[in-house]
């Protein structure tokens, strides 16, 4: 277990995840929300449902705006992943990536951070779509964040 550090933006990138979320709510882990990891019941307890709501409704946006054929990013993004697989002769999909976004109250994707895709063109790519337009909603007021989502990215074009 990582011991926290007096820097809070340190905190804020490495962010603790509570629990993960069962299938249901595909392609959400959790949020960056206390400043230590709780046992699963006191953190289920410690997240109110308009946060996981509004995760939920951030994730399946990400979810759709990652498999739209019409966007010249998401088919550049995929092809390169693919090419990679290929090249790594794996035959599984690519593991969920961890982001960590930040909404303005506009519903804006202020910023977005995550590890490498392996390449800088990836990386854009990626970014770009999350925060080339606004989610359909505001985060609630109260929310934390950032919020911390898994997404897939393993569309086939």
């Amino acid at each position: 277990m990582t011991q926290p550090t007096s820097s809070s933006s340190a905190a804020a990138r490495r962010g603790p995840f509570w629990r993960r979320l069962g299938g249901t709510l595909a392609g959400v882990l959790g949020l960056g929300l206390a400043a230590a990891p709780l046992p699963p019941a006191q953190a289920q307890a410690a997240v109110p449902q308009h946060w996981i709501s509004y995760a939920q409704l951030a994730s399946g946006q990400f979810q759709s705006w990652l498999s739209d054929p019409e966007n010249a990013a998401v088919v550049r993004l995929h092809e390169r992943l693919q090419q990679r697989m290929l090249d790594e002769q794996r035959n599984t999909p690519p593991e969920p990536v961890v982001v960590r976004v930040w909404v303005a109250p506009t519903g804006q994707v202020e910023r977005v951070e995550f590890d490498t895709l392996g390449d800088a063109q990836s990386d854009a790519d990626l970014r770009g779509v999350l925060s080339a337009q606004p989610l359909s909603e505001p985060p609630p007021r109260d929310m934390r964040q950032p919020m911390v989502l898994r997404l897939k990215l393993d569309f086939a074009v």
